[in-house]
C-alpha cells in the first residue's frame, strides 16, 4: 500500500501552526571568554529570541535582579548558594521599575549581566550554569518562566592567593587555613607575623595578584603575559617581599602599630593603622589605609595607600 503525500496547502497550514505555536527562547554564553578565579567577574550575554509569528512582549527591570536568576551546580549537582545582593533585593519590598519591551516575530534583545551577582562561586570547580528570565518579574506565582541553555564554567586556584598545602605554622606540622575575620583583625594579625617574620602566616590574608597589578605599568605586562608566565611573576613578587622589605612599603616592619579606623559593606572594606619605623636613628610615622575585598567568608588584603605622618 502506497502512503499518501501531504498535499501542499495542508504543508502550508502545519508549517504555519508551528510557527504560531513556537515559544520564545532564552540563551545564554560568556560575553569575555577568560580564565576566571573564585571571586571575579564572569560576564555572560542573556539572549531573548522571538522565533514565533506573533509579537512577544515582556517586562524587564531597571536593576535585573528582579528579572533574571542563575543557578549554578556541582558535578555533584549541588547548587550553590545565591549571593549577597541576589538575597538582599528579594528579601526587600520594595517598588521595582521597569520597561516594557517589545520583540517582533524573528527579532531578538540581548545585554550583559554579571553571574556573580546572582550566584556565590567562592571556590575553585567545574560548574553547570543556567539562567531563568521571569517576563512578569520575579515574585509570588510568576509565570511563563524562560529557561535557557547550560554553560559549562570552570573556575581556577586563583594565583593571588597561598596554597593552603605551603601554609604550614613555623615550628608546627599545622596547616594554616585562613578565617572568617573581620577586616580590622585580619590587618592586625597580618602585620604582627610581619614583625616576627612568619612569611607563612603574613601572606595569609595576602592578594598577592592585586597587591602586584596596583602597579599599572605591572598590570599591562601581567595581563598580556600567559599564565605560566604570571605565575611566575608572583612567585617572584612574594620572594622580593620577603628579601628585600626596604624597597617595598607593605613589607616594612613597624615596631609599633595601632588600629585607628575601620569600617566595611559586605564585599569592601578599609582598615587605616597608625605605624611606627625605626629609620636611620629617627622614628618614622606613617598613616596606612588597607583596602580588603570578602571572597565568600574571608577578607583578603587587596591594595594599601601610605601617608607619610612626620618623625619622632
Amino acid at each position: 500500500m502506497k502512503g499518501r503525500s501531504i498535499p501542499a496547502a495542508a504543508a502550508v497550514l502545519v508549517f504555519a501552526a508551528q510557527l504560531l505555536a513556537a515559544e520564545p527562547s532564552l540563551s545564554i554564553r560568556f560575553f569575555d571568554k577568560k580564565i576566571f578565579f573564585p571571586g571575579s567577574e564572569v560576564p555572560v550575554l542573556v539572549t531573548i529570541s522571538n522565533p514565533g509569528t506573533a509579537t512577544y512582549r515582556f517586562k524587564l527591570a531597571d536593576d535585573r535582579l528582579y528579572s533574571l536568576s542563575f543557578e549554578a551546580r556541582t558535578p555533584a549537582n549541588k547548587v550553590l548558594d545565591k549571593s549577597d545582593a541576589y538575597k538582599a533585593a528579594m528579601g526587600v519590598s520594595k517598588p521595582v521599575f521597569y520597561r516594557e519591551i517589545s520583540i517582533e516575530p524573528g527579532e531578538e534583545y540581548s545585554f550583559k549581566e554579571s553571574l556573580d551577582r546572582f550566584v556565590r562561586i567562592d571556590a575553585p570547580g567545574s560548574y553547570s550554569v543556567r539562567a531563568f528570565f521571569q517576563p512578569e518579574l520575579a515574585g509570588p506565582g510568576a509565570s511563563g518562566i524562560l529557561g535557557s541553555n547550560a554553560l559549562a564554567l570552570s573556575v581556577r586556584p586563583s594565583p593571588g592567593l597561598p596554597p593552603a598545602s605551603d601554609a604550614v605554622r613555623a615550628g608546627t606540622a599545622e596547616l594554616l587555613k585562613p578565617q572568617a575575620l573581620p577586616p580590622d583583625e585580619v590587618v592586625r594579625r597580618t602585620i604582627v607575623a610581619l614583625q616576627k617574620g612568619l612569611w607563612n602566616e603574613y601572606y595569609l590574608y595576602l592578594d598577592l595578584e592585586a597587591l602586584y597589578t596596583a602597579d599599572p605599568a605591572l598590570k599591562a605586562a601581567y595581563d598580556a603575559d600567559s599564565e605560566e608566565g604570571r605565575r611566575i611573576a608572583l612567585e617572584r613578587f612574594r620572594a622580593d617581599l620577603q628579601a628585600e622589605p626596604e624597597s617595598r612599603a607593605f613589607s616594612i616592619r613597624p615596631y609599633f602599630f595601632e588600629i585607628l579606623e575601620t569600617s566595611y559593606t559586605s564585599t569592601r572594606g578599609y582598615v587605616t593603622v597608625l605605624e611606627k619605623f625605626e629609620e636611620r636613628q629617627l622614628r618614622a610615622i606613617r598613616e596606612y589605609s588597607y583596602e580588603l575585598a570578602r571572597r565568600g567568608d574571608i577578607w583578603f588584603i587587596v591594595g594599601y595607600v601610605v601617608h607619610n605622618k612626620g618623625v619622632e
